[in-house]
């Protein structure tokens, strides 16, 4: 949670407030993360909800409101994705005033039917109805149409975490660069309906329940614009980091994942081989966005030795352009 909306955070008061906005009793609150926002399961009419709440600090009511149509617009179009919930005035986002000029921000979802994928589950079959659900989700995008210029999101390019600059030490003159010449190359890719639109930017296992061979996504808090390979790319980079069940060889799961996941994408939606050939670019794009982050969120004056080996395998990473898997993608052709 970011440090300074963490400092001015009242929960009983801001959760009273959700409760009487939303129609529901502060005792039917469960309390499940705070990682980039606050989150709470509540249940209504035998119902359960999850509530999120942020600040004016991290996000704009109109910004958040680019998510909330989106997801609209998804969900319209046959997409299992877990909807807002308007308040009981009919809002889909909320705003609760911090007394100092700026305000937490609510918003209420849908819990996702299901649960979240087990060892036992985590094979082609899945890997499969993954790819033809984002799929979906893509050609879906293609369709959509801001209503509202205010509500737009942030290009891929705009991320807070690819601006290295500002959060790791000056001194990494080759991190810059090395960062600086990749983002350079992929300015020059082209950008069209059938190649780039708004994606979720932040797929993985951690991110959607599966219900009997069914998927249903949320947390659509990072969507941005950004190259539909990108968005299969941060899935990969995903499952690679953190796995349900680990792989022996990185390079062996690879090639098998994304071999049942591009078979159930092109049922819903079409990507060239050439497209395809980048994903090693990509992957090491959200590398240096990782780098970033971790340096976001880490006081380098008084982190441990795990933390700063970390730090120092990322920098070899990026600074000798390490590829994040040996795959050689043009096999997918």
């Amino acid at each position: 949670m970011h440090k300074d909306i963490k400092a001015i955070f009242d929960e009983d008061k801001v959760l009273a407030e959700a409760a009487v906005i939303y129609g529901f009793t502060r005792d039917q609150v469960q309390f499940l993360a705070d990682a980039e926002n606050y989150v709470y399961e509540f249940a209504k009419d035998n119902e359960s909800y999850i509530l999120k709440i942020t600040h004016t600090i991290r996000r704009s009511p109109d910004y958040i409101m680019g998510e909330m149509e989106w997801l609209h617009h998804l969900a319209e179009g046959g997409l299992s994705v877990a909807k807002p919930i308007p308040s009981l005035t009919g809002k889909d986002v909320e705003e609760v005033p911090d007394g100092n000029g700026g305000a937490f921000l609510l918003r209420v979802y849908e819990k996702a039917p299901g649960h979240k994928v087990d060892e036992s589950e985590w094979n082609e079959t899945l890997f499969f109805e993954l790819g033809r659900y984002t799929g979906k989700m893509h050609s879906l995008t293609k369709s959509y149409k801001l209503s509202n210029p205010r509500f737009k999101r942030q290009e891929w390019d705009e991320e807070e975490q690819l601006k290295l600059r500002k959060y790791v030490p000056e001194d990494q003159t080759k991190v810059f660069q090395e960062a600086d010449d990749l983002m350079n190359e992929l300015r020059q890719l082209q950008k069209n309906r059938d190649s780039y639109g708004l994606v979720h930017a932040d797929l993985h296992h951690g991110n959607f329940n599966w219900d009997h061979g069914k998927i249903t996504t949320f947390d659509f808090d990072d969507i941005g614009y950004n190259w539909f390979v990108n968005d299969i790319s941060i899935l990969l980079y995903n499952v690679l980091w953190y796995p349900v069940v680990p792989y022996e060889n990185k390079a062996a799961f690879t090639e098998e994942f994304m071999t049942h996941f591009i078979k159930g994408y092109r049922e819903e939606n079409e990507i060239a081989a050439e497209w395809l050939k980048k994903i090693p670019d990509f992957l090491r794009l959200r590398h240096m966005l990782i780098y970033g982050l971790l340096h976001q969120m880490f006081d380098l004056d008084s982190i441990g030795e795990e933390e700063k080996e970390m730090l120092k395998g990322f920098r070899n990473d990026i600074e000798n352009q390490t590829p994040i898997t040996e795959f050689d993608f043009s096999k997918l052709a």
